[in-house]
């Protein structure tokens, strides 16, 4: 799956899921990875990491979800 997909963004919840949002209206399927988040339900004490939010798209669809930044 990773070698499938490709690092697309990294920034704040608000900014990812603004972007989220303008890429499923291009018909672009966004995996979102927040690890502080993740950290958290796992039980980990972490600092706050800002903008640790990342957005993958799949290599395929790349190209045209660039556009979306």
């Amino acid at each position: 799956m990773a070698t499938d997909y490709l690092h697309l963004y990294t920034g704040n919840m608000m900014e990812v899921q603004r972007i989220c949002v303008e890429l499923q209206d291009l018909g672009i399927k966004a995996i979102v990875k927040d690890q502080e988040t993740s950290a958290a339900l796992a039980g980990f004490a972490v600092p706050a990491m800002l903008d640790a939010v990342k957005v993958f798209v799949h290599k395929d669809e790349f190209e045209n979800a660039q556009r979306v930044l």
